[in-house]
């Protein structure tokens, strides 16, 4: 059996499934764990420093509204004007990119390697 016949056996539809429930998951955790993070930031901030200060990071943070896109790629590039912005932006790029860019990849490989198989049944039907 050829690796790319073998390729189409292991990547199955219920593993790209898989795969791509576990990449979700573990991206919905990190943003969870993210605006947890961020909580406690500003719990921290708002007992150690006081009211003002709390005030003075949520009126900085909400001048700088960024689009979905820029959060995402500020967030992870050191830029988040937000103490749980990476987290937040890793668990985004986990959820909205690495997913589906998995899943494309998982079924194209397998589309290919059943492409593949069937050509090479047709050429051995051809020959007998």
């Amino acid at each position: 059996m050829s690796n790319r016949n073998h390729a189409a056996t292991v990547v199955s539809s219920q593993f790209v499934l898989i795969v791509g429930a576990v990449l979700v998951l573990m991206g919905c955790a990190l943003v969870i764990s993210g605006c947890a993070f961020e909580a406690q930031s500003q719990l921290d901030l708002l007992r150690a420093h006081g009211p003002a200060a709390l005030d003075t990071y949520l009126a900085h943070v909400g001048s700088h509204q960024l689009s979905f896109a820029a959060l995402m790629v500020e967030s992870v590039t050191g830029h988040g004007y937000v103490y749980g912005a990476f987290m937040q932006g890793v668990g985004f790029w986990f959820v909205f990119v690495l997913t589906p860019l998995s899943a494309a990849l998982l079924a194209a490989v397998r589309w290919f390697a059943v492409r593949d198989r069937n050509a090479n049944h047709r050429r051995l039907a051809t020959v007998h």
